[in-house]
């Protein structure tokens, strides 16, 4: 408070260390917690049906065509396409992996019509009839 008396009474221009270190870590915590709110929830199930849990190496992924088998859809997962601060982009194997692992947790067979935006990739999940 003394500090800040100082600063008006006199005009001068000078930092408080301590205070400016406090406002430093404050806004890198704000902006931690700002980067890692704009992740939105990476499995959401759409059916009111509960299925059990099917082997993720048995997952098929479909980028352009639709299997020929009847299915419902069941679900929608995605997949960020960077690390958690989003510096490294993740291996194309790693991100169809973790898609695959999060469609078999809901009992899926397939994801389809994957798409792909700035930062993730998501698909519908689907189970065969």
């Amino acid at each position: 408070m003394e500090m800040l008396f100082l600063v008006v009474r006199f005009g001068l221009i000078t930092l408080n260390i301590i205070n400016m270190k406090r406002l430093i870590y404050l806004f890198a915590v704000i902006g931690f917690i700002s980067l890692n709110s704009c992740k939105t929830a990476s499995i959401v199930q759409t059916s009111n049906e509960k299925y059990e849990q099917t082997n993720p190496n048995s997952i098929e992924i479909f980028l352009s065509k639709k299997p020929d088998r009847d299915y419902d859809e069941i679900g929608k997962v995605s997949s960020d396409k960077y690390n958690g601060f989003g510096i490294a982009k993740k291996s194309e194997v790693k991100i169809q992996e973790d898609l695959k692992k999060k469609a078999a947790s809901i009992g899926g067979n397939a994801i389809i019509n994957v798409t792909e935006d700035f930062a993730s990739i998501s698909g519908i999940v689907i189970r065969y009839r």
